[in-house]
């Protein structure tokens, strides 16, 4: 007989058959869906009562607009010969940019126009980061 103790709560997790492990996983996975609906809802709280940059038992909250960005197809369109912009046709952001990083010579200003020439994409989202505090006043990043 197999079991596995989740040590934040103390949560016994039996292993000792197939369907034991089966169960535990599907509990397991349950439980994380639940406590990301929590999560979403306390990040929601964080940023309506527009906690960032408050400091709470040496940690401080941190709260960041990311708004995603993809390369101009007009701009590649007239910087890239035809057969390279029909291979970048739907423009993958990591294989651009690793065009541009391996190229950067050859590409002189156009890099820059490109980078800089990047269109949003989708709605901004936020992330809210709990950051624990070092004791000369720095943050470190918690990863969890």
């Amino acid at each position: 007989m197999g079991s596995i103790t989740e040590k934040l709560t103390g949560i016994v997790y039996d292993t000792g058959t197939d369907e034991e492990i089966i169960e535990s996983m599907i509990l397991v996975n349950d439980q994380i869906k639940a406590l990301d609906d929590v999560k979403k809802q306390l990040r929601d709280l964080i940023v309506d009562r527009e906690l960032s940059g408050t400091e709470h038992n040496n940690r401080m909250v941190r709260v960041s607009t990311i708004q995603r960005r993809v390369f101009d197809k007009s701009i590649m369109r007239r910087v890239f010969d035809e057969d390279l912009y029909d291979t970048m046709l739907k423009p993958d952001n990591a294989v651009i940019k690793k065009y541009i990083k391996e190229n950067l010579e050859d590409l002189g200003g156009v890099s820059t126009e490109l980078t800089q020439g990047m269109i949003e994409d989708g709605r901004p989202y936020q992330v809210v980061k709990i950051e624990k505090l070092t004791r000369g006043g720095t943050c470190q990043r918690l990863q969890r």
